[in-house]
């Protein structure tokens, strides 16, 4: 009788959110590093959203608010798994290491880009029933 492993990753992949989400709202970079190190490759499943969605509330002990209300908004909005912001916050965690850094630039940035992602996918779905 052997361990499952995937169905534990639901847990898994919730545990490192919240241990990065507190990590980065504490200031706790390399810890936060760690954690986000393995929510990169994060399998494409609703948990996983709920799992970035814990690991942007995180940045706002460090970011403005809006700006993480806004990229939690476009994030969800999507309703997909972006591999690529986890990765820029990883690289993030791992600067701020050694040097300052501005997380609310970063996240207004992340913000933009998720924006752009959720009009572009809506556009996207609102026209593939017109278009058969």
């Amino acid at each position: 009788m052997g361990i499952k492993i995937g169905h534990y990753s639901a847990y898994l992949s919730l545990g490192l959110a919240v241990i990065a989400g507190l990590a980065l709202w504490l200031g706790l970079w390399p810890l936060a590093a760690l954690a986000l190190a393995f929510l990169v490759g994060g399998r494409r499943e609703p948990v996983t959203l709920g799992a970035d969605a814990i690991v942007f509330v995180g940045l706002a002990g460090h970011a403005d608010p809006l700006w993480v209300a806004l990229l939690l908004i476009a994030s969800l909005a999507t309703r997909e798994h972006d591999p690529r912001a986890i990765l820029i916050l990883f690289f993030a965690s791992i600067a701020a290491t050694f040097v300052y850094l501005d997380w609310t630039i970063l996240t207004g940035l992340l913000a933009i880009i998720a924006t752009i992602r959720a009009a572009f996918l809506s556009r996207r779905a609102w026209l593939a029933p017109r278009a058969s």
